[in-house]
Parts: C-alpha cells; sequence; structure tokens
C-alpha cells in the first residue's frame, strides 16, 4: 500500500457522506447512484445497501434500466428506528426522455400515475430536501489519510483493489473502505441519460430519479478516472454503513421487474 494526502475535493465529498443525522444518512447514500459501467447499448443495474446505526437499521436496494429513450428506476428500502417507526418503501419512475412524460409507481398500493413534467416537478418538490447539507462556514481541527492497496480481490464478480480512508476530526474516527476496479469503466450512456434529465428538469435532477452523486477524483491518485466503485462501507461510533453493486448487464431486453403489472391501477395522483 501507499499512502495518500486526500486532495481537498475528495474531503468536501467524504465530509457531505458522513452525517450526524440518521435521515439524511439513509436518504443520501440510498439514492447514492452509480455513474460508472461500460456499455454503450441498454444497461441494466442491480445495487443494494444495508446499514446499523444507534437509532436502528436499513436495508434497501435500487434496479435501474438504461435505454436510448426511456429510463427506469425501482427502489425499495425498510428502516427501523428505536423500535417505533418502521417505515418501508418500494417505489419506481419511469422517464420518457422523449416527450418529458413520468410515470410514477406505488409498488405497495399497487397503483401508478403518469405525470407531465411540470406537474411531477410540484409533486416532488419536497425530495429536493434529502440531499447533501450545504457545506458549513465552520472549520476545526481534522486528519485524514489514504492508502491504495495493490493486491487484486475479487468481489461481486469484479478485479478490484482497496482504499482505505481514515478521517480524525476532534474526537471522533471515521473509517472508510472503497472498493473499485479499472477493468470496467464508466458508462457512456449513463452519462448520456444524466444529460438528457438535466434538460428535461432544467439542470436540476429530482434526487428520488437517483443521480445525486458523490465522484471521488480517482486520477489524482494515479487510478484511471473513471474507475468503478464496487463496494463502499463506512464505520464510526454511529454505526455501519455497506453499499455493494451486485450486477450489471448489456440486454437489450426491457427486465421484467420494470414492467407495470396489469394488476395496477392507473390513477390521477399519488
Amino acid at each position: 500500500m501507499h499512502w495518500i494526502k486526500p486532495s481537498q475535493k475528495l474531503r468536501k465529498q467524504l465530509k457531505k457522506l458522513v452525517y450526524n443525522n440518521f435521515f439524511k444518512i439513509v436518504f443520501f447514500l440510498f439514492l447514492f447512484p452509480l455513474n460508472n459501467l461500460y456499455g454503450q447499448s441498454s444497461l441494466y443495474i442491480n445495487e443494494e445497501i444495508e446499514g446499523s446505526f444507534s437509532q436502528g437499521t436499513m436495508e434497501g436496494s435500487i434496479n435501474r434500466y438504461f435505454s436510448e429513450d426511456t429510463y427506469y428506476i425501482k427502489s425499495n428500502f425498510h428502516i427501523k428506528i428505536l423500535r417505533v417507526f418502521n417505515i418501508k418503501r418500494e417505489e419506481g419512475y419511469i422517464i420518457s426522455l422523449e416527450d418529458s412524460l413520468v410515470t410514477k409507481i406505488n409498488h405497495k398500493k399497487k397503483r401508478y400515475v403518469i405525470y407531465p413534467l411540470s406537474e411531477f416537478l410540484e409533486n416532488d418538490e419536497n425530495d429536493g430536501e434529502r440531499g447533501p447539507p450545504s457545506e458549513s462556514n465552520e472549520t476545526s481541527e481534522e486528519d485524514e489519510a489514504i492508502t491504495i492497496g495493490e493486491e487484486i480481490e475479487v468481489l461481486n464478480s469484479f478485479e478490484t483493489r482497496k482504499a482505505e480512508i481514515t478521517i480524525q476530526e476532534e474526537n471522533e474516527e471515521l473509517n472508510m473502505f472503497i472498493w473499485f476496479t479499472e477493468k470496467t469503466l464508466k458508462s457512456p450512456i449513463i452519462e448520456s441519460t444524466r444529460k438528457k434529465l438535466e434538460n428535461i428538469f432544467s439542470g436540476s435532477i429530482p434526487p428520488s430519479l437517483g443521480f445525486n452523486e458523490m465522484n471521488i477524483p480517482f486520477e489524482e491518485y494515479n487510478i484511471n478516472k473513471d474507475a468503478v466503485m464496487v463496494k463502499l462501507q463506512t464505520i464510526n461510533k454511529d454505526g455501519t454503513f455497506t453499499y455493494n453493486l451486485l450486477e450489471y448487464s448489456n440486454t437489450k431486453l426491457l427486465p421484467e421487474r420494470f414492467k407495470i403489472p396489469e394488476d395496477y391501477k392507473k390513477v390521477k395522483k399519488l
């Protein structure tokens, strides 16, 4: 392994990732996007998360499918807090990139609605509160270091290397581990979809669509700038969080999980 001092850009990204507020951790990391798979044709992605915190536990999964003219996302999560709250959510979105129509699906209620863009934005405006908090002007003493291993480890069918990150701030220490691969590189279709969504939503993609991200500047550490993150794990005194990339596919056929079942009811509003 070799030691590297993190850049200011990376320190800001890492600080955004570590919140004391449990809900901000949940919603930011649950929507943590994967914009780094290969292929220019249609693409399927399967991710999962789990966490254990002083307030409770969480688990969830994200499935996405990218094609040239449509973007699909299906997600679910389950959060238990202090044996008082038991929150379950399972929803999906289908975004037509050609005619700017948004289909929102509630899988628990077996209902769906098709919104024109303006109406969707009006109903989804509160989701903007789920993003990472604004940067604070306050300064504090902190010490950070990164070590990047050279050993190859096969993880989730990827050949990965491991980066270990330690942040020491006052009396708190955060340990973060990132497994990445340079064998699989960023996907052009995901970046092109992002640009189309930014155009549709006037530059601000709703967080519920899964494009609220933390970019790690791999190139600053002599790593391919298009490297793929396969696994992320954080450990501190408040608990742990784990993200895993499980599956990818360049299939041109839309997986059944994204199709609206025949017994689902179309409604005017969810």
